[in-house]
């Protein structure tokens, strides 16, 4: 299992980050919010997510340098 933090000021970050991860099809992958973990596939998984708390990624294998570049913009600075 490989994580990474991830992070989204507002909803329309969410809708930012689902629409990149959504590039991403075969890619097995969960966000996880405090005691929530939702479908990273799922719309109605994304924007259940409170984004005033940490989120993380969960994918099932390290991912590519393509998909790192295209999440990027995500992470905070400081991980």
């Amino acid at each position: 299992m490989f994580s990474m933090p991830i992070t989204a000021k507002n909803k329309s970050g969410l809708l930012e980050i689902f629409e990149t991860l959504a590039n991403f099809p075969d890619q097995l992958m969960m966000l996880k919010s405090g005691e929530y973990t939702v479908d990273a596939h799922s719309i109605i998984g994304v924007f259940s997510i409170d984004v005033t708390k940490p989120m993380e990624l969960l994918l099932e294998n390290e991912p590519d340098d393509s998909f790192k570049s295209a999440v990027s913009k995500f992470v905070p600075a400081h991980a």
